[in-house]
């Protein structure tokens, strides 16, 4: 029986994740040498004893406590016993490929057309706990590479990230256009999600980058139609809005009464900034929170205004002067119009009737209140709609 003096890393294996000592019998002389980019640990039937990082230590019972309760070693004098020694490299594992194994059937929430979504790109990875990690996922092998690492996490990640992408386009509303060109906060995002799991194998992901979401030639030449055709309806649907927008504000400034009223119906007209990132709609995706909107804030309350101090009365002719007609508030017509192209539309319209453009609700579906024409969310409650 073969007694190994020497127990060190092998340079030939220095690029392998984990690597096996191929000697199994030592002695409580053996001497054990960690260089600083490894952790060594020692194993005997089946149970994980020591783990020892950098450094030259002799195999005594003062440095292997765990070890000495597993096998009955004497104190003092030379006794041998059998054990298994893996070395785990601490280098972080750079641009490891990854990527979706099938794809992701999936309906783009703006342009309404059926796609098949790929998602690739890289990571790198680290050891967190060397003993979760090679009890969990690599077992007793003699050796574990970069590549056989990824091939075990190849299909928790295409698993994760096809929810993640499903989720983030379905439930976020983000178009494939508008995940393609914000693959860094997304990648952030997917990461988190990936975190918990491959903390579960004592994994620490370093960096996660989703480098391409793809779809066929035939998808993307649909959905950049659909893109091209609905930009030439904004462009049209803007200027009739712009339009709308400057005769209520010539109503509202004809009644003082409801000039603040006016004000934020204005502002919901022309649009209000949601106020998140396309992180943070992605994230709450994710967590099943819809994305608030922001409210207008109210306007400040009226200032009493205190009553002139009288003055005498100075006697003259006065000629009365007609009373100047108070103009008529606007009559509710009840009238509604398409935000695409500005064609009136019925009141209980779900479509218009010209362009096939989906209506928002007269009412809004959360609390029942009147919607403003043109407005995405309700001013009241923050439900979309259409």
């Amino acid at each position: 029986m073969a007694i190994a003096e020497v127990i060190k890393m092998d340079p030939a294996h220095v690029k392998d994740v984990v690597w096996k000592f191929p000697v199994e019998d030592f002695n409580t002389t053996s001497q054990l040498i960690v260089d600083e980019t490894h952790e060594a640990l020692l194993v005997i039937n089946g149970n994980a004893a020591d783990l020892f990082g950098p450094g030259r230590r002799t195999l005594s019972t003062s440095n292997i406590p765990l070890l000495s309760k597993i096998v009955n070693i004497p104190t003092g004098g030379v006794s041998p016993f059998p054990c298994k020694v893996f070395f785990i490299n601490q280098v972080h594992q750079m641009d490891l490929k990854w990527g979706t194994q099938s794809p992701i059937p999936l309906e783009d929430p703006l342009y309404d057309i059926f796609m098949h979504v790929m998602v690739h790109g890289s990571m790198s990875i680290s050891m967190a706990d060397s003993r979760k990690f090679l009890l969990k996922l690599v077992g007793f092998q003699s050796s574990f590479s970069a590549e056989a690492l990824v091939a075990k996490f190849r299909g928790l990640i295409s698993s994760h990230v096809k929810d993640c992408i499903s989720k983030i386009m379905i439930d976020g509303k983000l178009s494939y256009f508008m995940i393609s060109s914000n693959l860094l906060e997304i990648s952030q995002t997917v990461k988190e999600r990936l975190d918990a799991i491959f903390d579960e194998y004592g994994v620490a992901i370093e960096f996660f980058n989703i480098e391409a979401v793809e779809v066929p030639r035939d998808d993307y030449n649909a959905i950049a139609e659909s893109k091209k055709r609905r930009t030439s309806r904004l462009i049209e649907g803007y200027s009739w809005r712009e339009e709308r927008e400057m005769l209520i504000a010539e109503k509202m400034a004809e009644n003082p009464g409801i000039g603040a009223t006016g004000g934020m119906v204005g502002a919901m007209a022309g649009g209000m900034a949601m106020g998140n990132t396309i992180g943070e709609i992605a994230r709450n995706a994710l967590n099943g929170v819809l994305t608030p909107v922001q409210q207008p804030s109210p306007a400040p309350a009226a200032q009493p205004v205190s009553a002139p101090t009288p003055q005498p009365v100075i006697a003259q002719t006065v000629v009365s002067q007609p009373a100047a007609p108070q103009p008529a508030a606007p009559a509710q017509t009840g009238q509604r119009f398409c935000p695409e192209c500005g064609a009136e539309v019925g009141s209980s319209a779900k479509f218009c009737s010209s362009c096939g453009h989906r209506l928002a609700p007269a009412a809004c579906p959360g609390c029942g209140n009147p919607i403003t024409p043109g407005a995405k969310f309700c001013a009241e409650c923050g439900t979309r709609l259409g």
